[in-house]
């Protein structure tokens, strides 16, 4: 009989996710505690061989190559004030696969664009048995975003759980129209049945 009845009962709807969610994920969830070491690199790693930094860890090749990183993706490529200056000329002589994009850290930019196509790099990494470190600058908006677009379309998360995943990796922020797009995101994946 119960049986029967679950069959006429409604399923709740997903609820849709807003940027207020996301910023309060962000809110309340702790980073984890300052590494006090002395090297001027920042790194977190979010979850296994998928790594998030900032500009002097993308440009440390040494640290890239103890750490074992086989691929890097520049969230902030180009020249000049808030951009990290590396191609891949800079990582080819040691085997690392690149890729770039030219994003400023900026809430009018349409970093969802590229959501897909640096999901489909990190998981291609992932699967030849590779590390990868997403950088920009700081390492706390853009490269986060972007790790957080990969963890809801190649790991499943919703948006809340993969902003929450990072943030307890890592101290992130990122900039109030990069949470609207991943909101977008994660509402999109509920519409077309995605999640």
């Amino acid at each position: 009989m119960e049986y029967l009845l679950s069959k006429f009962r409604k399923k709740d709807p997903i609820k849709e996710v807003t940027f207020e969610d996301l910023q309060a994920v962000l809110l309340r969830t702790q980073p984890p505690p300052k590494k006090k070491n002395l090297s001027t690199c920042d790194y977190n790693e979010i979850c296994p061989k998928v790594y998030v930094g900032d500009w002097n860890t993308a440009k440390n090749l040494n640290l890239l190559l103890s750490l074992g990183i086989t691929h890097v993706v520049n969230a902030a490529q180009g020249v000049g004030f808030g951009m990290v200056d590396t191609n891949e000329q800079f990582y080819r002589p040691f085997n690392i696969q690149y890729m770039g994009l030219a994003l400023c850290d900026d809430p009018s930019v349409a970093i969802n664009e590229y959501f897909d196509s640096v999901s489909n790099f990190i998981d291609d990494a992932l699967s030849q048995k590779g590390k990868v470190l997403v950088h920009c600058i700081m390492g706390i908006s853009r490269s986060a975003t972007i790790t957080i677009a990969y963890l809801m379309i190649k790991k499943g998360l919703r948006a809340k759980e993969a902003v929450e995943k990072v943030k307890k990796a890592r101290d992130i922020r990122p900039n109030d129209g990069f949470l609207k797009q991943l909101a977008q995101l994660d509402n999109d994946r509920i519409h077309n049945n995605n999640i």
